[in-house]
């Protein structure tokens, strides 16, 4: 039997299980009175611990998590429509008008007014300077973010006074208005915790502001909910805050909960102990079966959504390419027509997810820049044969690809968690039966978040990424991961292009929305041509949710954070 039928197999095993054992699981709980939803906590469950609660954080946070949002506040927020609304700001820099000004040198300036009398979860008030503290930390060499937007093209950021700041750019940037862009975040930092710790970096070093303990328990924010209780390795307790800029949250606590055994998860959530499991908490399998018991008791909601970029990155640097011909583009491509990308989808992800052959999902408000030019990657061995042949290589009598030097072998590296598992052996058992011999190996645990580990691998490495215009930054050239860099950076596979570069620099820095959809479609015509990456699918992000939570979760779900309007959120 091969291993994509294994992998079915194996997923349609969890799935029955799970069918008979929620058939028999407790009723959702009956609506309760309006004075009890006053107290009553919003349970979540996620499957990973944050590392800290801050949306840029100076330490590795791992995974990304949707939750952390409660904590925190941006100088706008995007809605479930995909429309911006202002957050910490009053409104947001129009331009044309003095508030968004683009001079003929090409540098622009943007003013920013703050809602009147805001707030820190610590009772301290929100000023503009607390913006300019978070410029002067976030835009140190000695951290890693200087060469990261919005900070790269950042020239000075001055507040004028308590309720206003103003960002002079270096460039036109297109996101200047909102300055949320996810991964790419303006965020504010409290000088009044965190400045003597960034004062002492010239003579103790970085530790003294990364180590600082704002980073972790002792997080001050500015989001709808604040800490009140966090115990590592269980819960974190949240309460509403009263300062929050849009309004006092209707739910009065939130704790969230975390486990990585999806059986717990489910029957928490239908014992009704929870109303919410998101961040990767339960996989494709068992959502398949709590869809069906909720479609059955009518007792809640399961979401798909796509929320990472499943890719598989090719190693091109020559000091570390191993077989060499992986740095042969006519190779790649032909690897990237042995790839059976509906299997993978519908074994891994049960039909769920959203095939691509680029980082942009069309769905997107920059889909628009997929046409027939970007090359389609589907399953087509004929394609690979006569790419293979081209390239110098031939099956033999084993039914293996070689040339002159013997047998074309592919090490398939991926991170160790079982989602990973299941797509690499359908692809590993995929490429083998195309002729390529392809072994795969799972990074050791105390390695994934290694910068070094991760960028050394010999041929292939497949993992889950950011999407969208986060992932066309981490293959710029300036985010290959290097000795010299510390191995920071997200261009793990070294893909050097001066055409891509050049495109991306131009994407980022034109300002009329036409124009950069163009700039982008002949960027990813390079990117498609050169093909350093193996794209494969948009897995669906779960999100499941009982009954009888108003206002929560929007169902279309453009590039906004599922936790948008937490503060709206109450109980029937």
């Amino acid at each position: 039997m091969s291993r994509a039928r294994l992998a079915v197999n194996s997923l349609l095993g969890i799935w029955l299980f799970l069918t008979g054992c929620a058939g028999t699981g407790p009723a959702a709980p009956a609506p309760i009175a309006e004075a009890v939803s006053q107290t009553r906590p919003l349970v979540i469950l996620g499957s990973v611990e944050p590392a800290g609660l801050a949306l840029r954080a100076l330490t590795t946070r791992g995974a990304s998590l949707s939750t952390v949002k409660i904590f925190n506040a941006l100088p706008a927020l995007t809605d479930s429509q995909g429309g911006t609304r202002p957050e910490l700001l009053a409104s947001l820099p129009v331009l044309g008008t003095e508030t968004w000004q683009v001079f003929a040198d090409g540098t622009m300036q943007t003013s920013y007014s703050l809602r009147p009398n805001l707030t820190w979860h610590d009772s301290e008030p929100l000023i503009g300077d607390d913006f300019v503290f978070a410029w002067q930390v976030y835009s140190s060499p000695e951290l890693p973010f200087a060469n990261e937007p919005p900070w790269a093209v950042i020239s000075d950021v001055a507040a004028p006074d308590r309720d206003h700041f103003v960002i002079h750019w270096k460039v036109p940037y297109p996101n200047a208005a909102q300055l949320n862009q996810v991964n790419n975040e303006l965020t504010a930092l409290p000088r009044h915790i965190l400045g003597a710790a960034f004062d002492q970096m010239a003579t103790a070093g970085r530790d003294s502001l990364t180590n600082h303990p704002f980073w972790g328990p002792q997080y001050v924010g500015l989001g709808p909910y604040r800490v009140q209780e966090w115990e590592r390795g269980s819960f974190i307790n949240a309460v509403r805050f009263e300062g929050y800029a849009l309004g006092v949250p209707k739910i009065a606590r939130i704790d969230l909960r975390f486990s990585a055994d999806q059986n717990v998860v489910v029957a928490t959530l239908l014992a009704g102990e929870a109303q919410i499991a998101t961040d990767s908490s339960i996989g494709q399998a068992v959502a398949a079966a709590l869809e069906q018991e909720w479609a059955r008791t009518e007792a809640g909601t399961v979401l798909y959504a796509p929320g990472s970029w499943r890719a598989t990155k090719f190693q091109l640097r020559p000091d570390l390419a191993n077989p060499g011909a992986v740095l042969d583009a006519r190779v790649r491509k032909a690897m990237g027509y042995a790839v059976d990308k509906d299997t993978i989808n519908d074994a891994a992800y049960r039909g769920k997810g959203i095939l691509t052959d680029t980082p942009i999902w069309t769905g997107s408000v920059l889909g628009a820049a997929i046409d027939d030019s970007i090359r389609h990657f589907a399953l087509d061995l004929r394609a690979t044969d006569q790419l293979l042949n081209e390239a110098g290589f031939s099956k033999g009598p084993d039914g293996f690809y070689s040339g002159l030097g013997g047998r074309l072998p592919f090490e398939l590296t991926t991170t160790g968690s079982p989602q990973s598992l299941q797509d690499i052996l359908i692809m590993t058992d995929g490429f083998r039966s195309a002729g390529l011999d392809v072994q795969q190996r799972s990074l050791p645990a105390a390695q994934q978040q290694d910068g070094q580990a991760r960028s050394t691998f010999p041929a292939m490495f497949t993992s889950s990424n950011a999407m969208g215009e986060t992932a066309l930054t981490d293959l710029e050239s300036s985010q290959i991961p290097t000795a010299n860099n510390r191995w920071v950076g997200r261009n793990i596979g070294g893909w050097s292009s001066a055409d891509y570069d050049r495109l991306l620099q131009s994407f980022r820095t034109t300002l009329d929305t036409n124009s950069r959809i163009l700039i982008l479609r002949q960027a990813l015509r390079v990117y498609s041509d050169e093909v350093p990456v193996i794209s494969l699918v948009f897995p669906p992000g779960v999100t499941a949710y009982v009954a009888g939570l108003k206002n929560a979760f929007g169902k279309t779900r453009t590039g906004s954070n599922d936790f948008w309007n937490v503060y709206e959120w109450e109980f029937e």
